[in-house]
């Protein structure tokens, strides 16, 4: 008795520490770039379709899609190649009028080099073997060559179709910290696509 006592201790502690090692998280991969022969400029969006359609089409495609409340318009995660970006269409009085794909935001030290220049390379890397090699590039971009609060940012891609134009950025933005009142320099990538 005592030696299956001793057993079923050691299978349970076994089994315990198996399930303490920590597995990254493996969300699902969001579908990929619509391709030139497909209708819609991005997961079957058009310009024009209202936020409803929008919606509609976003679930349909394989995209989470949901409206924020606070500022109208609509969002959704995006997970490629084990990053997280976030997808944002922009509507002109109801009708769509672009979409923003922005890929996280941060302002340490480690930041610029050892998370975003993968996440801008992840990205540049994804939207080539879909579209093909840019009509205008450039390398990454030194931070200080980022031009802070410019809205456009730095401009290192740009993919010009007959129904879309796609323009990869790396932005620099200040920002007050929500917890300390301390204004930090974020940086972030930032996919423009739209419409023609």
């Amino acid at each position: 008795m005592l030696f299956k006592f001793f057993c079923f201790g050691w299978f349970l502690l076994g089994y315990g520490c198996n399930q303490l090692i920590a597995v990254p998280n493996e969300f699902p991969q969001s579908p990929n770039f619509t391709s030139l022969s497909e209708k819609g400029f991005f997961a079957g969006l058009e310009r024009g379709d209202d936020r409803q359609v929008v919606l509609d089409k976003l679930q349909r495609n394989g995209f989470l899609g949901y409206q924020e409340l606070q500022s109208d318009l609509i969002k959704s995660p995006v997970r490629w190649d084990g990053f997280a970006y976030e997808l944002t269409c922009k509507f002109e009085e109801n009708e769509l009028s672009l979409c923003l794909i922005q890929g996280e935001a941060g302002w340490q030290d480690f930041f610029y080099d050892d998370i975003l220049r993968p996440q801008w390379a992840a990205l540049r890397n994804r939207i080539t073997k879909v579209y093909g090699v840019a009509s205008f590039t450039r390398d990454f971009p030194d931070l200080l060559d980022v031009p802070l609060n410019d809205k456009g940012g730095l401009i290192t891609d740009k993919w010009d179709f007959k129904d879309r134009f796609l323009i990869l950025t790396v932005q620099a933005y200040t920002q007050q910290d929500c917890c300390t009142r301390q204004v930090l320099d974020f940086s972030c990538c930032t996919l423009l696509i739209q419409p023609k």
